[in-house]
């Protein structure tokens, strides 16, 4: 091994007092604390120093003069061990480009003294060339730092790596998440803009008519026919105004995820109906065919299967085809009512079917229409029959039209 070559002689200083002042470069090889060997550039180990014995569990009478790969072969009992083979690699890039390379961790494991098994080791390799006075290549410098400890507990590491995996898919899906969640947000915004707007034009078209009325009643007070019909249209009015903000009180409830409260009484069901649909005659006309075989009673509350009928009967004429007859059946089936709605028209998409019973929900096609609502007598219908035990659904196709179907029992379970 060639000592690299010194600086130019100070003036000041003799040849004697130089060499007298130089290194002992063999003696720091065997001190150094970092494993280094030396080998020819036909891999012939040449010097050892401390600290790669005592790494490598050897004895330097005992590899000196050894090919590297004799003494230290691939462990046998590891069927993935390629190490050697990785080694030569890299001695062969040393003297084909003659510049150092540094090799990536290597598992690498080491004979344990007098005996065939093999203690698991890796290690962090740089091998430098080592020149001659006329440069030639003459040996190859082999550093290694021993790494075990970093890479021990295998299961640690891969177990850690593992749990951040996790938490980087975690972290995706909860960003996939609040991404959804801010674009759910801006629906709902720009759904309450339209509820506003939509309130402000349902509420104002009654208001206007009691208004209107009052002020006619005012002025024809005197004649009592007069007055009654005109009272009359005051009171209808301000019930539409009635049914409008119970509707909207019932929906926030139900979007807070409480159950209406409803109080039940033995009720015919069939003259109920019939009650509804002629008040709703004198509004739409003769468009509603009531189909009841026999009576059907039950314990339901008188009030709230009075808006139930009458939102699904407005929405059917509101959604269905003008001036076609809409369907009102109600029949007993296995101790439960079915009250079913059914109007001609465009069926409902798929899509708009799974949310119509959510608040402030319109069809799109209705959307930017000329039809105007809250979106929310639907929601109470359905809010209607869960407090009363039951549920709500709908049917619609191109070839039958939209059926809304409520199913009741016929005595609400003692929680409801």
């Amino acid at each position: 091994m060639s000592t690299p070559p010194s600086g130019p002689a100070l003036p000041s200083r003799r040849p004697a007092e130089t060499r007298q002042n130089e290194p002992d470069f063999c003696g720091l090889f065997h001190a150094a604390p970092a494993p280094y060997l030396v080998v020819t550039s036909q891999l012939i180990i040449a010097a050892v120093n401390d600290a790669y014995l005592r790494a490598t569990m050897t004895e330097r009478d005992a590899i000196i003069g050894q090919h590297i790969f004799e003494v230290f072969p691939d462990n046998p009992h590891d069927p993935q061990a390629h190490s050697t083979a990785n080694l030569s690699a890299s001695f062969e890039r040393v003297l084909k480009h003659r510049v150092p390379d540094a090799m990536a961790i290597q598992k690498y494991d080491i004979r344990l003294r007098d005996s065939d098994d093999f203690e698991e080791r890796y290690w962090s390799p740089v091998n430098t060339p080592v020149f001659d006075a006329e440069g030639q290549l003459t040996h190859i410098l082999h550093r290694v730092e021993d790494v075990t400890p970093f890479m021990a507990d295998r299961s640690r590491l891969a177990a850690a790596e593992m749990h951040n995996d996790e938490q980087a898919i975690e972290i995706r899906l909860a960003n996939s998440r609040l991404r959804e969640a801010k674009v759910e947000l801006e629906q709902e915004r720009d759904l309450r803009e339209l509820f506003v707007l939509t309130l402000t034009h349902d509420l104002r078209t009654p208001l206007a008519a009691a208004k209107f009325a009052s002020q006619l009643l005012f002025r024809k007070g005197s004649d009592p026919a007069e007055a009654q019909r005109l009272s009359a249209r005051i009171a209808a009015s301000l019930d539409r105004c009635d049914r409008m903000i119970g509707d909207l009180l019932d929906a926030n409830q139900l979007r807070s995820g409480k159950k209406l409260s409803i109080e039940v009484e033995p009720l015919e069901l069939t003259d109920l109906v019939e009650d509804v649909l002629a008040e709703l005659s004198t509004l739409f006309g003769d468009r509603f065919v009531l189909r009841a075989p026999v009576p059907i009673s039950g314990l339901w509350s008188r009030m709230q299967l009075r808006r139930m009928v009458e939102n699904l009967c407005i929405n059917a004429v509101k959604y269905g085809t003008a001036g076609r007859p809409v369907s009102v059946s109600v029949r007993e089936q296995n101790e439960t009512v079915a009250l079913e709605v059914h109007n001609e028209g465009p069926a409902i998409p798929a899509e708009d079917q799974a949310r119509l019973f959510e608040p402030y929900h319109r069809r799109a096609a209705h959307q930017n229409g000329s039809e105007q609502g809250w979106g929310l007598g639907l929601t109470v219908v359905n809010g209607i029959a869960e407090a009363h035990g039951g549920k709500a659904a709908v049917i619609s196709n191109t070839d039958e039209g939209t059926t809304f179907r409520v199913t009741l029992p016929l005595r609400p379970p003692a929680e409801a």
